[in-house]
């Protein structure tokens, strides 16, 4: 098998070094390379007519270890949920009345009755998506996410669930007892600086979210894929559970957000214009058939008669549709430098309004010793036209010294 030859050839070049051994001329790295140096090496003893047929050759038994790890990583990715699905919090207290956050910790802020019937709803909606399917469920660790977490799972009555208190999947942290004054002026702030930068006073920005639901994310994709990994102390001789074939992710809008910018790697510029969602919205990642990756089918509204999905709320308007490119995961986005339209892809708009230098730093940049005309005649080897620009340029800026 040619994977199997190039596992032995791997694992016997690493022995090999590590020994500081050498291939002997006409022999490939292998068993049959490592045993003569080996022996040569070792001092003299009998020598066996042929070795015990007991005796595994230790690098068919790593390459059998590898080999198993690896098929069990190409089929646990195809293991993975059908579904991932995001449900926002219920109506708390704080969205009605936001000076409770004055008195009362943020995590600590419960549902409106409001919000608890929201929460039912959100149970029977996402049954109605996933019919009689296993799930797990990851929340928040704070009440109004837990409460509706105890609500919508009234929909599940006599099924058994598998949960899992997360609190990287926590709201971010405005600080501590929030002044509703100062708060104003803090948020009106955030709206000139940029809302996913800007830091609160003695709390988190929103690059520090991201940080943390990346780590969460890498955790939830191995769970996925390591067999047996929520195993609660199974016996040997008794069977591995099933994994779950949906997630549920009880959390907050933010967080919905940021989790779908890390998996799908939507750029700053993107995950502005997508809008928070609503109280109890529900989004879907669907997982392509034969494939490990998943797709942003958008929020899922149900009724006794059925369910349909709607793209996200998108754009100044919140009516806008969110290009294709948003819904899948896009690890790169290409680009042909010097072409006529190498920025008109909608994956590249981005890049499109970015603005020049400006003001005194632009002077500097066009003037300077070493102008843009300068460094590309360099690099193109016109040594006559480098130095010309360099001259001009130094007598500019000579000029505008004695000005």
């Amino acid at each position: 098998m040619p994977a199997r030859s190039a596992i032995r050839c791997v694992l016997a070049a690493t022995f090999a070094v590590a020994a500081g051994l050498r291939p002997m001329p006409g022999l490939s790295f292998g068993s049959s390379t490592l045993r003569p140096l080996a022996a040569a090496a070792a001092p003299p003893r009998r020598r066996l007519r042929s070795p015990p047929p007991q005796l595994l050759d230790p690098l068919d038994w790593l390459a059998d270890q590898l080999e198993v790890r690896l098929r069990a990583r190409r089929e646990g990715k195809l293991r993975r949920p059908k579904r991932i699905i995001l449900v926002r919090h219920g109506q708390s207290e704080g969205n009605v009345n936001r000076t409770a956050y004055q008195s009362t910790p943020d995590s600590q802020i419960a549902l409106t009755e409001v919000g608890w019937a929201q929460g039912v709803v959100a149970g029977l909606q996402i049954r109605e998506l996933v019919k009689n399917e296993s799930i797990r469920c990851f929340y928040s660790p704070y009440l109004r996410a837990r409460q509706t977490l105890l609500a919508l799972l009234q929909a599940f009555d006599s099924q058994t669930v598998q949960l899992s208190s997360e609190p990287r999947l926590r709201e971010q942290d405005f600080g501590n007892f929030q002044d509703d004054a100062q708060m104003s002026r803090v948020l009106a702030e955030r709206q000139v600086f940029g809302r996913f930068y800007y830091r609160f006073p003695d709390g988190e920005a929103g690059t520090d979210v991201f940080d943390r639901m990346a780590s969460f994310i890498t955790y939830l994709f191995r769970t996925m894929t390591e067999r047996d990994y929520f195993d609660d102390g199974r016996a040997a001789h008794e069977p591995a559970a099933p994994p779950p074939q949906n997630y549920v992710l009880v959390t907050h809008g933010l967080l919905m957000r940021i989790f779908c910018m890390c998996y799908l790697r939507w750029t700053v510029t993107e995950f502005e214009q997508v809008w928070n969602p609503s109280n109890c919205e529900i989004w879907v990642l669907e997982r392509d058939e034969g494939r490990p990756t998943y797709e942003l089918r958008g929020r899922w509204r149900a009724s006794p008669f059925g369910g349909g999905f709607t793209d996200v709320k998108f754009g100044k308007n919140q009516t806008e549709i969110p290009p294709a490119h948003m819904k899948r995961p896009l690890i790169s986005r290409p680009v042909t430098p010097g072409a006529p339209d190498a920025l008109d892809g909608p994956e590249l708009a981005h890049l499109r309004d970015v603005p020049k230098p400006r003001g005194q730093r632009a002077e500097r940049c066009t003037t300077g010793p070493l102008t843009g005309d300068a460094v590309l005649a360099y690099w193109l080897g016109d040594r006559e036209k480098s130095e010309e620009s360099r001259s001009k340029a130094k007598e500019a800026l000579r000029d505008r010294r004695y000005d």
